[in-house]
């Protein structure tokens, strides 16, 4: 069994460009960085005759409150709205308060088993939930109020939130080739959050293959790098005002990346 505090830092900037946005295009928000407590716990089990290793691990939310630095310079369209908009406008634009934002909870299964000599299988399955997830910046928040019964959202909407939870899966396979090289081939597959899904994330989960390659030149330290090619999910991607809804503003389709990483480490 394990456990222990989970130390956290986040930032962002975010940038709202054309019609598509509608009042909120050339809104800027500036998230400055901010650092906040959670925990983890899990249970561990292994058998080191057969390179046995499992681990479950939880981690649990962690809250931020945040003053967001926001430009929202189409406020002055609200006194189209009549004499409550034009009030609402300088209302907003005098506002000051905090954002709070909180990260979701999320559980990773690790698994391991020697199944051949120099040879492992592993896999990683992964749940984060992200249905409860959203970020509703103050000033954007106060906006969204003014403006959300003209879009059948009278309570206002977010700047991001997503309708379902994610999962995936990493599973692959690792060989020790010699006392210096050793490598790996793995494959992955993300169900997404949900789909249609934000403007400023329009993927809905993907599928990979990788492989991986590390260099021991000596027992103490090592080499290693990596490259996976991503099927992107298609998505419809959606403004906040639509969230929830079947309207949309563009659809991504056929969308492929590349990732790569190097790491260098030395043990102590």
């Amino acid at each position: 069994f394990y456990a222990g505090p989970v130390y956290q830092s986040i930032e962002g900037n975010v940038g709202l460009r054309g019609q598509a946005y509608s009042i909120y295009n050339g809104y800027d928000a500036d998230i400055p960085r901010e650092e906040a407590w959670g925990w983890l716990a899990g249970l561990s089990y292994q058998i080191p005759e057969i390179a046995l290793k499992a681990s479950l691990t939880y981690r649990s939310e962690i809250d931020y409150d945040i003053a967001i630095n926001e430009n929202v310079p189409t406020l002055g369209a609200l006194a189209l709205l009549g004499d409550d908009g034009a009030a609402a406008a300088a209302s907003i634009a005098a506002a000051n308060g905090k954002t709070s934002i909180t990260t979701p909870q999320s559980v990773n299964l690790d698994l391991q088993s020697g199944i051949m000599a120099n040879t492992v299988a592993f896999a990683n399955i992964r749940w984060v939930n992200w249905k409860d997830f959203a970020i509703q910046p103050y000033k954007f928040g106060l906006v969204s109020e003014t403006v959300g019964s003209l879009v059948g959202r009278p309570n206002g909407f977010n700047l991001v939130q997503y309708s379902e939870d994610q999962w995936s899966i990493n599973a692959g396979v690792g060989r020790k080739l010699n006392d210096k090289w050793a490598g790996n081939v793995s494959v992955g597959w993300d169900s997404g959050a949900g789909n249609p899904v934000t403007t400023l994330g329009p993927t809905e989960g993907y599928w990979n293959v990788g492989v991986g390659i590390q260099y021991s030149p000596a027992a103490n330290y090592f080499v290693a790098g990596g490259v996976k090619y991503f099927w992107l999910g298609d998505a419809k991607a959606q403004t906040g005002a639509q969230a929830g809804g079947s309207e949309y503003v563009a659809e991504f389709t056929d969308n492929t990346a590349i990732a790569y990483g190097l790491k260098v480490g030395y043990r102590f």
